[in-house]
């Protein structure tokens, strides 16, 4: 019972940390890293949308402009959030 406690720890441990960084190439990419860090790492993203989302100190009724920006590699596509030129969220679509 103990080995899968300690299992499953460890497996969320992972998942915290997948989720607040992305690693690309030698390099990691994490929460809060300008647009210019993520455009040096991972170049031009072959899609760009234009969201507004809640974000972070403004009021409820307030929307921040962002982007996310989509990237596609080894058959998976990468979208990174991108609000007041900050990252605020990676995911990872599988095709």
């Amino acid at each position: 019972m103990r080995r899968y406690l300690i299992l499953f720890l460890l497996l969320t441990s992972f998942t915290v940390h997948a989720a607040t960084s992305l690693r690309v190439g030698n390099k990691v990419l994490t929460i809060g890293d300008s647009a210019a860090r993520v455009q040096e790492l991972m170049g031009q993203p072959t899609i760009r949308t234009f969201v507004r989302r809640q974000s972070g100190g403004l009021p409820d009724n307030q929307l921040a402009p962002g982007e996310q920006w989509q990237y596609s590699q080894d058959g998976k596509t990468i979208v990174i959030t991108v609000i007041g030129g900050r990252v605020t969220n990676f995911e990872t679509l599988y095709h």
